[in-house]
């Protein structure tokens, strides 16, 4: 098990997994990894509208679960740890009472 609780994952993409993985034959609305990827895996990611990043409530096992999502998802669903991209904002160099109201 790559990560723990509280990591922010990045899920692949259904293109990814069927990349590296393929279809199954007799399913193929299955992805052939460790547990099946499945379309409602994929559909339920998509309408979280959640840039594919999910939180990991849970490990049981060879298993996570997301706190978004209760699926089951594996290290080979997951594509990497998700990270925080948090802008610094800048203070404002005020250099005349003109420059707060805006008035020229």
């Amino acid at each position: 098990m790559k990560y723990k609780i509280g990591d922010k994952v990045k899920i692949k993409t259904w293109k990814e997994m069927e990349k590296e993985y393929g279809c199954r034959c007799s399913d193929p609305g299955n992805i052939n990894c460790e547990f099946e990827f499945t379309k409602s895996m994929e559909k339920a990611i998509e309408e979280l509208n959640c840039n594919r990043i999910l939180t990991i409530k849970s490990v049981y096992y060879f298993s996570y679960t997301m706190k978004e999502i209760s699926w089951q998802w594996t290290d080979d669903m997951i594509k990497c740890l998700a990270k925080n991209k948090i802008k610094e904002i800048k203070p404002l160099s005020i250099t005349s009472r003109f420059d707060i109201l805006d008035i020229r």
